[in-house]
Formats: structure tokens, sequence, C-alpha cells
């Protein structure tokens, strides 16, 4: 019997992947992948030349067939999940009309204003503003400004031209697909994420009075559609260039995080997941929606249809860990060289303590002023020191958000861990300690997004009746235990690690608030 793939890509910050996904075990049987490219034109912005990213994705698919030599006609459909929360408004012809603004960017820090003004006041927003937000939303704009609805609004204000002759407000998934079919649609989590739909009722549905309220065309907005459905289906020119067959369903899929979530396989009711990639995050998914407004904890629509996923995310992780190979000058990619010199070194790093907020933080802090720290430095820490400090300073980051999120799903004694930082049995061990939990690593914990929208596609062809159904596939590959003796020494250390916030916050704000003026 001839193996049937579902071609998938994975537009990450670090690394854009293509994969050829066995549909009956959702492994990915052939993967190709190339550095992604992001500009940042200015301190705070983050962008994407949208032309050069579809250029990205037509070498990747005409390697990956040519390389793998299989049968076109055993590719099912076609998927794309993309880091969230982007927009790139395009013509009425489809062309970009400047680059993409992602997810990491921050030039619209405190928009929309109505919100952040005016009494009484509650974690920072205005109480009524944040009330009628939180109703019919689920959560509210961060005052970071890395919301689809802040990036709009500062488009509008900054460059009118751009924003009168746009057509459509695309995120970066959703410009993909537009490329491979022709239509402008997006799931229920991106729109979710927009703050500008209503998710009260199992589904988002553009909610008009947002659009009256911040004059706003809900014209210019994409089609919802379930993650599962089939966006459309390849054009003569996308399919050419992509080297795939005409008419070949295009999924709509769902965002990053979404199918990293479902390809982690924890989607039983709150059970919760940690994933460790460029950034990181906790999650669950969740029937009915739930927020902590406090801690910047808050529920959009998942890639499973009708249901949602509480999540906590933290902006940086193994973004860290790359930024101090490269300081340090080990070799791009040797992770090997990282691994030695992270397990030759004691567990709490010589009482050096990293702060992974190299790019502001969301949670438990909606700050966009901290940055990172190296705490207690000397001449006696060694490279060692520093690369086990990144991956103990992640996890303390993880433990606070973790804290707050076991609060709304529950205790759980066993969870599961994904992405590229799970490669790491001694960052996985890490995080174990720290927290005091026992960890599942799902195999290819790297292949979470790949697996995830593989999986949610073989859902919307009818290749698995449902979602349990599919994930049921999925193999585990190790449980990590707490160690008692490292969680003594690392909790001394979180102490430690609170603390210093609560002490040095206004000098971040202090020190980083220029790079936050509109």
């Amino acid at each position: 019997m001839e193996e049937k793939y579902i071609l998938s890509f994975d537009i990450g910050t670090t690394t854009i992947k293509s994969g050829l996904v066995d549909a009956s075990d959702f492994s990915v049987k052939y993967k190709k992948s190339i550095e992604a490219e992001i500009m940042y034109p200015r301190p705070g912005w983050a962008e994407i030349d949208p032309h050069a990213l579809w250029n990205q994705i037509l070498d990747l698919s005409q390697s990956i067939i040519a390389e793998s030599k299989v049968d076109t006609n055993n590719v099912l459909g076609l998927i794309y999940t993309a880091h969230m929360a982007g927009v790139i408004p395009i013509d009425k012809v489809g062309n970009p009309l400047m680059n993409m603004i992602i997810w990491l960017d921050e030039r619209a820090a405190g928009l929309p204003r109505d919100i952040w003004v005016g009494f009484p006041k509650l974690a920072g927003y205005n109480l009524f503003k944040l009330i009628s937000f939180l109703r019919v939303t689920g959560g509210a704009p961060s005052k970071t400004g890395k919301d689809p609805i802040s990036k709009i609004l500062w488009i509008r204000k900054n460059e009118p031209d751009v924003y009168n002759n746009a057509r459509y407000f695309l995120d970066v998934k959703g410009f993909l697909i537009y490329k491979s079919t022709g239509n402008a649609v997006t799931s229920h989590d991106e729109a979710s994420l927009t703050w500008l739909a209503d998710t009260r009722y199992g589904e988002a549905v553009w909610y008009k009075p947002f659009f009256k309220k911040y004059n706003l065309d809900v014209n210019t907005f994409p089609k919802i559609l379930d993650s599962t459905a089939v966006a459309g289906r390849l054009t003569r020119e996308a399919s050419s260039e992509l080297n795939l067959p005409e008419n070949l369903p295009v999924i709509v899929g769902s965002g990053d995080l979404t199918s990293a979530a479902v390809g982690s396989g924890a989607i039983k009711e709150g059970e919760p997941h940690i994933y460790i990639g460029t950034s990181d995050w906790i999650a669950a998914h969740i029937k009915s929606r739930k927020v902590d407004v406090f801690h910047y904890i808050g529920s959009l629509f998942s890639g499973i249809p009708r249901r949602y996923l509480l999540i906590a995310e933290q902006e940086v992780a193994a973004g860290a860990l790359e930024w101090a190979m490269d300081i340090l000058g080990i070799g791009k990619g040797d992770y090997n060289k990282v691994r030695e010199l992270v397990e030759s070194t004691p567990v709490g790093s010589n009482n050096l303590v990293f702060f992974p907020w190299l790019y502001g933080e969301r949670s438990p802090i909606d700050d966009p002023y901290v940055r990172g720290v190296l705490m207690n430095f000397s001449f006696t820490h060694s490279k060692g020191d520093i690369l086990r400090s990144i991956m103990e300073g992640v996890a303390y980051n993880i433990r606070w958000a973790y804290n707050y999120f076991e609060k709304l799903v529950g205790k759980w004694d066993l969870i599961t861990i994904v992405g590229g930082g799970a490669l790491f049995d001694v960052w996985c061990q890490v995080v174990s300690d720290v927290l005091g939990i026992n960890l599942k690593r799902i195999k290819d914990p790297h292949d979470a997004g790949l697996r995830g929208i593989a999986t949610i596609a073989a859902v919307g062809l009818g290749i698995y009746k449902s979602f349990e159904d599919a994930v049921s596939r999925y193999k585990v590959d190790k449980i990590f235990k707490p160690i008692e003796e490292n969680n003594k020494t690392y909790s001394k250390l979180y102490d430690r690690y609170i603390e210093f916030y609560k002490k040095n916050k206004k000098i971040f704000r202090h020190l980083n608030l220029h790079q936050h003026i509109m």
C-alpha cells in the first residue's frame, strides 16, 4: 500500500520547515528547512518581506518534492501554520502594500489608547473598557502593541496610504493561503487573537460594535473558517510554482501555537503542555473560556473546532540560547557542544541567574520594557554556567506563569513537553526539577507544529473521524521525573528571580521607555 502524505509548512520566527507527513502515524518522512529572514529596521520593530517569504515556500516545496521523489498524486492536501498576530495589508489584486508586521513587533505599544486611560483602573486597564473586551472576546489587547488591532491602528495613523488602499488585512498564514488559492480566509484562533471577534458562542464572529468603535471596516477582514475546512484549491499558477497538482485542497489550518498544541497530543480537557521553541508557552485545551487578566493568561480558539486553548505565552526561550551560542562563539547548530557544556555544569549554574526577557514579556507580566539580565555574573563563571543558566532562567519563567495557570486547570501529575528546546534531555530535566512535576516528551518534539497541522488536515480530509483518534497514533519518547534535591536548589533561586523583578521593574521602564514612543 502506497503511503499517503500531507504537505505541511511551519513558518517559525527562527526556521521555516516543510514536511511530508505520513497520514498513518504523523511521522515526518521527509523534511526540509530554511532560516527565517526577520528584519529589525528600528528598535522594537520586527518585519518580514512577504515576497521573500513566498519565494522561500516555493523553494522548499520544489526541493522536498524533487528530493523525496514522492508521487505528488499521493499528496492528499496542503496546509500552512505560521507565527500568529502578524498583519499584512494587500491591495485588491493581492499585492502586499508593506512588509509583514510580525508578532514580535512593538511599534504599536499603548494602542488602542482608550483602554489605558480613565478611572477606575484594573491591571492598568480602564475597568469598563476591559470588561467590554473580556465579555465579548475573552481577552484584551496587550499594552505591548503586539496584537493585530494595535498594529492596524498604527498603520492607519502612520501609513494612511497603505491603510486606505488595503483590500484585506491578513495574518501570515492567511497571506500564504491567499497566494495559494486566491481566497482571503483566516481561522478562528487567529481571528480571536485580533480581539475584534465575538468568541462567546463556540466560534469567532467579527464583532461589528468594536469595528464601529475603532472606525474599522469589517469588509477588509478575511472570512473566518474552521481549521479543518478547505480554504480553497491550488490555482494553476500556484500549483506550477509549488510543483504540486492543480486543485489540490488547501486546508485552513491554525496558527503555530495552536497547531503545536494539537501536535503535543495533550488534547484532554484542561490537560497542560509546555512548548519550548524560540518562545515558550503553557497551554491546555478547554471547552469554555477562562482568563486571568492580572497575569495575561487568556483563551483563544484552538486548532480543534469548538474548543478553546488556555494560553500563557512567554516571549523568549530557545531564542536566548541561540543568541548566547553566537555571543560565546559556539558554531551555529552545534547543540552537542551546548549539551556537553550544560551537562558538565552544576545545578544552579554556580548561582548565576538568567532572566530571559530579551524582547519584553507577556505572561505572567505584561511588560514591554523589561529586558534580559545575567545576575551575579563574575570572572569565575564559565560558558557552561551561562548556557545552563539560560535553560534554568527559562524554566523559572515557566514556573512563574505555571503557578497561576495551574489555578485555572487544576493539578496534573504528568505534563507533556514539546518544541525544539525539548530535544535537550538536560533542559527537560531542568524544567521537571524547577516545576517539581513529571514531564512526558512526545517523540520528535521539534516537529510538533508539522505534526499538529497534518493532524488538522487529516481530520479535515476525513482520514480520521476525530482528533482523539488521530493523536492516539503519536508516540511517547521519554518520561522525566523531578529530582528532589535539585528542586530544593532551584526553589531558592526562583525566589530570588521573583524578588529581582519586583525590585527592578521601574528601572527597566526608565531605561526602555524611549523605545515605545509612538
